[in-house]
């Protein structure tokens, strides 16, 4: 018996761990619409958003029946919604030094591209290294929390480590198989 493809999915993890790339893959895979949190968290004008008004966004998108949302913000995944209704959690928990190099080079590459528009720009800042290698692991029993919450509700959820089983989920989506790493 093989299982049905998910719906719903909620990606997370920290920044640089691939998020934003692997949602986009499995959103072509599976024919499903991809939301960012960057656009969520700020407008066009590049400002921040209300809490009560991107939790609002997020509620508008997770009661739709199809869906796939990158980004993390745990703290808030009962109250907007991502974890009532989704039917898969794809942990990204990417070591803290491949994420800051990714994201280095990321912002690297970005710095002059003007097909970009500013707001998607993603300059480094002490405060990004500083969560990216001290606050975020600080907070991994939240996340974990958070997790087994999900699984506790039925929930399945792929916590993924390496670039390799994050490669390994998508070859497993992309040939309609299901995948089987937990």
């Amino acid at each position: 018996m093989t299982e049905s493809p998910p719906s719903r999915v909620w990606i997370c993890g920290g920044g640089g761990s691939g998020k934003t790339t692997l949602a986009n893959r499995m959103g072509e895979a599976l024919g499903l619409p991809v939301y960012h949190r960057d656009a969520i968290t700020w407008d066009e004008n590049d400002n921040l958003r209300s809490e009560e008004e991107q939790i609002a966004m997020l509620r508008d998108i997770t009661r739709q029946e199809r869906w796939i949302f990158e980004g993390a913000r745990f703290t808030s995944a009962g109250a907007d919604g991502r974890l009532a209704r989704c039917d898969l959690i794809v942990h990204l928990d990417i070591n803290r030094f491949v994420r800051l190099y990714r994201a280095l080079r990321r912002a690297r590459r970005q710095k002059n591209r003007a097909d970009i528009p500013p707001a998607e720009r993603q300059p480094i800042h002490w405060e990004h290294i500083r969560s990216w290698l001290i606050d975020y692991p600080k907070k991994r029993g939240q996340r974990e929390a958070v997790l087994d919450q999900a699984r506790a509700r039925g929930i399945r959820v792929v916590t993924l480590k390496r670039t390799h089983d994050v490669k390994r989920f998508c070859a497993g989506l992309i040939k309609e198989t299901p995948c089987s790493i937990h």
